[in-house]
């Protein structure tokens, strides 16, 4: 069925302005919207329903003068390629009636006019149902992924284990500087310069004394038309002898690099300088050197794996929430308002951009335990049973459950699990009372319940928020904590009209 969606305002106030009468007619259920009565005097509605078929199956804009004196104009709504139902404009405009169809023609350039207002306003439809159509069909997918959701969740679990850190660095590069004949050993991340790793005997200390100039000097120096760099190394026995390096330290010295890659990702260099001449690069050191490169590059490829694991599950999390508040009008959006209530009120707190962020992902995927909930239970517009009831107070302990595999959220867990616990205890899931709830999910639970009662419900009306805030206040120090009651009230009066983001992959 065409879902018009606010376009049925428009097509109302339009009619009032224009003197005309729209209807939408779809192809499968017959009329589905008129501007005017639904059973106009005249034309009749069986003229009306032959004139909708007639565009339907000529797929094309039609108009026709009826012995009523009525011109009626209209052109079809199309989903994709198919022909989904028709959009028809009538009105009275003259008081004559003219010969019939086969000879009468609409007045000049009326017609004209009428066809590319009305294939305007059809667009407007077919974006509507285009837009609809993806996200059902988004929805759809998320859900029979939700399996391989939980699935990717346990190879996180698996793989957490594998770090990449620039202290892990800092010790392997003083390990090799050790082990190798050298005066200095390096690991040079261009990409990611936090990672840069240095170890130096108490010699270089006195040949060099810039040493990440020294390094990069050697680095750019290296020329790319090298054969060696084929294998990913590069030597200099002499720097004498070798264009391009004498000039780098006062004191001639050998150099060898190789290439930190994997997978054809190139990562940086891993280096070793030595100012003992007497001495060459063996092809025994290049090897090893080349291997623990590799095993870095390996270390590094798997840990962005890992973190765009991390990342794939959370959106798919995200994602599955807001598929869900997308099929529901009563609650679009709410996660999102949830997070922006949260965060002014943590800036109020004076909280620090870590706690920020803890609270932001909290926020967010609060609900995120309603995935697999049956919508028949989400959007019941009556009472719930008990049993219906018990399967709604599972999704905080379910949300953290599916959560729990993803190291990046341990901290945001608590909140999620929480955020329905009351002030007076008797909450859940475990009935924590007053400051045992973590203070995060005493914020969020203050935020969810200003948007649920200023949000249209299908069992209610959303109520403005002055009379959000009497409830709330009402409710403080039972249900709510009264101090984040007050917190509120003053984020309300002061910031709430402010829009804050709640992405947290931008603070991430």
């Amino acid at each position: 069925m065409i879902d018009l969606g606010p376009f049925k305002e428009f097509l109302s106030s339009l009619s009032q302005v224009s003197h005309l009468n729209f209807q939408i007619w779809d192809a499968a259920e017959g009329l589905v919207f008129s501007s005017g009565p639904d059973e106009p005097a005249e034309p009749a509605r069986e003229e009306l329903q032959d004139f909708s078929l007639r565009i339907m199956s000529r797929a094309s804009f039609q108009h026709v003068a009826l012995e009523s004196g009525e011109r009626l104009f209209g052109v079809p709504i199309r989903n994709g390629q198919a022909v989904a139902g028709a959009l028809i404009a009538f009105g009275s405009n003259s008081q004559q009636k003219p010969a019939p169809e086969t000879t009468a023609a609409p007045q000049p350039g009326r017609a004209d006019e009428m066809e590319r207002l009305l294939n305007q306003m059809a667009e407007f439809v077919e974006d509507r149902l285009t837009s609809q159509q993806e996200m059902e069909q988004m929805a759809e997918e998320l859900t029979e992924n939700f399996e391989q959701l939980c699935f990717y969740s346990k190879i996180a679990r698996r793989v957490k284990s594998i770090t990449f850190s620039a202290t892990m660095l800092r010790k392997l590069v003083a390990e090799l500087l050790d082990t190798m004949r050298t005066d200095m050993a390096f690991v040079k991340l261009p990409e990611r310069p936090e990672y840069n790793a240095l170890a130096c005997t108490g010699k270089i200390l006195e040949k060099i004394s810039e040493h990440d100039d020294f390094i990069n000097g050697l680095i750019d120096s290296i020329p790319l038309n090298s054969p060696s760099l084929e294998e990913g190394y590069f030597i200099v026995n002499d720097s004498r002898t070798t264009p391009g390096f004498k000039d780098h330290a006062p004191e001639p010295y050998r150099f060898l690099a190789v290439k930190m890659k994997h997978n054809g990702n190139f990562y940086g260099w891993m280096g070793l300088v030595s100012f003992n001449l007497e001495e060459i690069f063996h092809r025994s050191e290049l090897r090893l050197l080349d291997s623990m490169a590799e095993q870095i590059a390996v270390v590094i490829t798997n840990s962005d794996l890992y973190r765009d694991l991390e990342r794939f599950v959370i959106n798919m999390v995200k994602s599955l929430v807001f598929a869900i508040e997308a099929k529901d009008d009563y609650t679009r959006g709410h996660s999102e308002r949830v997070c922006r209530y949260s965060l002014l009120m943590a800036e109020r707190l004076g909280w620090d951009e870590e706690r920020k962020k803890i609270l932001q992902w909290s926020s967010i995927l609060h609900d995120s335990g309603k995935i697999g909930t049956p919508e028949s239970i989400l959007n019941k517009p009556r009472r719930l049973k008990d049993e219906e009831y018990q399967i709604i107070k599972n999704h905080p302990r379910k949300g953290y459950t599916i959560l729990e595999p993803l190291e990046q959220l341990a901290s945001s867990l608590p909140a999620i699990l929480h955020h329905h616990e009351r002030y007076d205890g008797k909450g859940y899931p475990q009935g924590l009372k007053g400051k045992k709830i973590p203070l995060e999910a005493r914020i969020i639970a203050v935020a969810d319940t200003y948007d649920a009662i200023t949000s249209n419900r299908a069992y209610r009306p959303a109520k403005p928020p002055q009379e959000a805030l009497k409830e709330m206040e009402k409710v403080a120090g039972t249900q709510l904590d009264p101090d984040l009651v007050k917190v509120f009230k003053e984020v309300f009066t002061r910031d709430l009209g402010l829009e804050q983001g709640c992405n947290p992959e931008e603070k991430s």
